[in-house]
């Protein structure tokens, strides 16, 4: 029987010092799974899903340096950087096998600890995975955008709208994403300019894990994964019904797709 969920923070060296996560788990035994979410929001994303697959391993979600509740990274930092310190978290819970399970640019993330920790990751599960060709790229950095708030409050209708292009009218989730979003208002872009840098392309083809993109049919996000699964050498595409995001929406369709493909049961 699973545990209830828990938030706390993991101690990491300097200068990061901690990350915040949360976890369900079924046992010290059970294997590892990650879940890294996407910019700017945060592992609350996946506490659906972490509830489901925390039946059948130790279920984490980590929230990247500078998003959530996970103190700032201070200074602008790189792409790569982002991703050793979510190794640094990994590292200190002791796991030294694991499930990675990313969406969006927590894809990207899930590429970088493929790297710079070889042979560790046994499976990478990706949702709603972002352009990968440079015009796509770029638009959708466009899309994600940088702060820019004005006295009369415009920009906070403007993110409500540019995170609902991306989501749906649904208002729970609306709320979740917002609030996520707009809590970290003055610094969201950190990472992003991080990640505006980063070759998704590369990145993918290096990996040599079993791999397997999911998409809901009714999220834009699907026409990507087709181009981002046939860099990875033998990755599989699922696509599922369903609104996006897809963890949030229909966990249950999302556990089994993780559990099932990374042979969790």
């Amino acid at each position: 029987m699973a545990q209830e969920q828990r938030v706390f923070y993991i101690t990491t060296p300097k200068p990061q010092e901690q990350i915040h996560a949360r976890v369900v788990s079924a046992g010290a035994d059970a294997p590892f799974v990650f879940f890294l979410h996407q910019w700017p929001l945060s592992s609350r994303q996946f506490e659906r899903t972490i509830a489901r697959v925390g039946q059948h391993a130790q279920a984490w979600g980590l929230d990247a340096p500078g998003y959530g509740m996970s103190p700032s990274t201070l200074t602008q930092q790189d792409f790569p950087e982002y991703a050793r310190r979510h190794i640094e978290a990994i590292d200190a819970l002791g796991a030294k096998k694991f499930v990675l399970v990313g969406a969006e640019i927590g894809v990207g993330i899930a590429a970088e600890i493929i790297r710079q920790a070889p042979g560790r990751a046994t499976h990478l599960i990706a949702f709603a995975t972002p352009p990968v060709e440079p015009a796509g790229h770029a638009a959708y950095m466009k899309e994600l955008g940088e702060p820019s708030p004005v006295q009369d409050g415009s920009h906070v209708q403007e993110m409500w709208q540019r995170l609902e292009r991306r989501f749906g009218p649904e208002r729970e989730q609306m709320r979740l994403v917002f609030t996520e979003a707009f809590n970290i208002y003055s610094r969201y872009h950190w990472g992003l300019t991080a990640y505006k840098d980063y070759d998704l392309a590369a990145g993918l083809k290096r990996i040599e894990v079993p791999t397997l993109f999911v998409s809901a049919d009714q999220d834009a996000m699907a026409k990507h994964a087709p181009a981002a699964a046939a860099l990875v050498k033998g990755a599989k595409h699922l696509t599922l019904p369903g609104k996006p995001f897809l963890p949030w929406n229909d966990p249950d369709a999302a556990a089994k797709a993780i559990v099932d493909f990374a042979g969790l049961k």
